[in-house]
């Protein structure tokens, strides 16, 4: 019994973590996260894989498929800081490792990533009553998944609705904030619900000019107050 490692390189490549050929490259759509919710993300996956595949005769072989995610997961950290994959690696350490702070000081928790060492097969990794782990948990996005039940700000899609963040809204400096950013300000939050294809127009930039009257609603704004602004209108 063998794991397919040749189709969970496809299955990467398919969900923008390699190329085709299995080579790392950026997750752009993780890139506005924060640094330990990438690593814990990367690492969902790296462990689901491995406990599932944990009995298979090539067992070994999934050091290409670490490597893909641990170099992944670097190229999208060095997009976020912007900065090159050595420098992340001599920040974050050769195994990329986030140190957590609590407020007075001491240390609140380590994230690092999950590097395997241990590549020995373990025939009976699954038995009957144990738990199983899904093969690749690609719906994982943490406090991305909108928590607030409503359909996308911009075109009221209700597909795959996810949470645009954005960092220190009050702290913009000189730079004045433009498009969804100086939207988020006037709303004094730090997030607002969009559907995954609008999501990704904002991060190109093709809504920096995009006002607070332009969006399809308030997603703040009390129902009550919607209606009856609503009612007024008519």
């Amino acid at each position: 019994m063998t794991a397919p490692k040749e189709e969970l390189i496809k299955k990467l490549h398919a969900k923008g973590f390699c190329t085709a050929k299995g080579q790392p490259t950026t997750k752009l759509g993780w890139i506005h996260l924060d640094a330990d919710q990438i690593i814990l993300l990367y690492n969902g996956i790296n462990r689901g894989i491995q406990n599932y595949y944990r009995f298979a005769d090539n067992f070994a072989q999934l050091t290409r498929i670490q490597y893909v995610l641990k170099f992944s997961l670097a190229h999208t950290l060095a997009a976020k800081y912007k900065c090159s994959v050595r420098q992340v690696f001599k920040r974050f350490g050769k195994i990329p490792t986030i140190i957590i702070k609590a407020k007075d000081g001491k240390l609140d928790r380590c994230i690092a990533f999950y590097n395997n060492s241990d590549w020995k097969k373990q025939r009976n990794g699954f038995q009957i009553g144990h738990a199983t782990v899904d093969l690749l948990r690609w719906s994982i996005s943490l406090r991305s998944r909108s928590k607030l039940g409503m359909p996308c700000c911009i075109c009221r899609s209700s597909e795959q609705v996810e949470m645009h963040h954005v960092r220190h809204i009050r702290k913009t400096g000189a730079k004045k904030p433009v498009g969804i950013n100086a939207i988020l300000q006037l709303l004094n939050r730090k997030q607002i619900p969009v559907c995954t294809r609008c999501h990704q127009k904002i991060h190109r930039g093709d809504y920096d000019g995009i006002r607070l009257s332009d969006l399809a609603y308030n997603p703040y704004e009390s129902e009550k107050r919607r209606r009856f602004r609503e009612s007024r209108m008519r």
